[in-house]
């Protein structure tokens, strides 16, 4: 298996549960015959396009941000003009004048409770651009079976929620409303490589009055399950694994491969561990999983404890129940000789990452190969589902007035990493929150060609950001 950090990102960001058991274990007829009857709701797209809003995302995914390099000075700037005209205090700040962030508050009567609404300017690489059916940074609409679509870097990942967080501001600013507690907008500028020191974590660490009494924060990394072209679930990310990222090298290719084998054998030794997030999570995917597994995921310590799993747990479950490691194949470097391969582990809250890459490079050593590594996310934590933000989310969600079935809960990322990871390692409680109605056909583009983003669940999202925003801002 492929294991870029990019692909298995965008598919943990957005359901890699959902999709994996749909895919493999449900047949065609048992989805015919259980699926309810699909509904595209009717819209006028020439309306849709001229929208503030659709203009303004226009503009911002026109902003070439990829990272690397991720210059975001240009991309500071269109929000600080935007901020400026709103009559919104800001500041950019930052130590490297070639990545700037930007920070806002929108003052309250009182300054505990802030909300933080986070999203990062800077977006992933492109690739080969002859992949691309439109240019990444011409902000372009669909044509054919895409007309209903902007296309372009960034349009999910994250600037469309950078303009719903930023018009949640400017519509109360518009009103004359002044809120009950304060709340922060900060376009950050170093997500897509690891490196909050250079985004959010400078801030934290360099001025934090900035972020004076900030409880709470909603950035990416939610997960709404959607058929047609509605939620029938709103998933909010409470968990994510911690990651470590390495390049494995050794000068035989048996070597390796022995090397890669015991890794193997490290993730089948790790007992299951039934967290109350995931079991949490399941819970709540269960009702829409036709297969074997989806049947026992109500209550999987029960499942386990009664051995109601007679074959192997697939893969995509059971990196929700134990440390994991993956590696990509093994291929020969044309300059050096060395055989190379990229090694991947994920692991679970209540293990550190630090003491398992040691213990990964001792058991490299007998081997003879050597570990280069590329990336190591903070520890795992879980987001506590108590306090006002959770609270606004499920009232929000459950009285939706577009998505009027949809049900809320928590979930849980096996193979991604957002910088809600490294907030809550510095006590900071963080959701992952996506406000658009965005399918598995539309998510798989982020961190790949084609990106895009459904006008209509565009338009949506910032109308409920809006509303999320307010009743968190507004409760006495």
């Amino acid at each position: 298996m492929s294991l870029s950090r990019n692909a298995r990102r965008r598919l943990g960001l957005y359901g890699t549960a959902a999709v994996a058991a749909v895919v493999a274990f449900v047949g065609p007829k048992l989805l015919k015959d259980r699926a309810p009857k699909v509904e595209i709701r009717e819209f006028d797209r020439a309306e849709l396009r001229e929208r503030e809003e659709t203009r303004l995302l226009r503009e911002y995914v026109a902003i070439d941000t990829e990272n690397p390099p991720g210059r975001t000075v240009a991309a500071a700037r269109f929000w600080a003009e935007r901020l400026g005209c709103e009559g919104i205090p800001y500041e950019i700040v930052g130590d490297d004048p070639d990545r700037p962030n930007v920070v806002a508050r929108l003052a309250g009567r009182k300054r505990g409770e802030a909300l933080l609404l986070l999203h990062h300017m800077d977006v992933a690489p492109v690739g080969d651009l002859a992949q691309w059916e439109h240019p990444p940074f011409a902000a372009e609409w669909g044509t054919g079976k895409f007309m209903n679509y902007l296309h372009g870097r960034g349009t999910l990942d994250m600037k469309g929620q950078g303009v719903a967080d930023f018009f949640a501001l400017a519509s109360l600013r518009r009103d004359g409303i002044v809120p009950e507690r304060d709340l922060v907008f900060v376009a950050e500028s170093g997500e897509e490589t690891y490196t909050p020191e250079a985004g959010l974590g400078w801030v934290v660490q360099h001025r934090p009055d900035l972020l004076e009494g900030v409880t709470h924060v909603f950035t990416e990394g939610g997960v709404n399950e959607v058929y047609g072209d509605h939620v029938v679930r709103f998933g909010v990310e409470v968990l994510q694994k911690a990651n470590i990222g390495a390049t494995a090298a050794a000068a035989r290719e048996a070597d390796l491969k022995a090397y890669l084998d015991l890794l193997k054998a490290k993730s089948k030794a790790d007992p299951f561990r039934v967290l109350d997030e995931v079991q949490d999570f399941l819970a709540f995917i269960a009702p829409g999983r036709s297969d074997l597994w989806g049947h026992n995921m109500s209550d999987m310590r029960d499942a386990l404890a009664k051995g109601k799993f007679l074959v192997e747990i697939p893969e995509v479950y059971e990196a929700l129940l134990r440390d994991m490691y993956y590696a990509s194949a093994v291929a020969k470097d044309a300059a050096g000789g060395r055989f190379r391969c990229d090694v991947v582990a994920t692991l679970l809250p209540g293990r550190s990452v630090r003491a398992r890459w040691e213990e990964m490079q001792r058991w490299a050593g007998p081997f003879g190969v050597t570990l280069t590594l590329r990336f190591l996310s903070p520890d795992s934590f879980p987001a506590p589902r108590t306090g006002r933000a959770w609270q606004t989310l499920g009232t929000v969600f459950s009285l939706d007035p577009v998505e009027k079935d949809a049900v809320f809960g928590p979930y849980v990322l096996s193979g991604s990493y957002t910088n809600s990871s490294w907030l809550r390692a510095h006590g900071i409680r963080a959701f992952g929150v996506s406000p658009f109605a965005t399918n598995i056909n539309d998510a798989v583009t982020i961190h790949g060609k084609n990106e895009r983003i459904y006008l209509p669940a565009f338009v949506d999202g910032v109308e409920r950001t809006q509303r999320i925003v307010r009743d968190y801002a507004l409760q006495p």
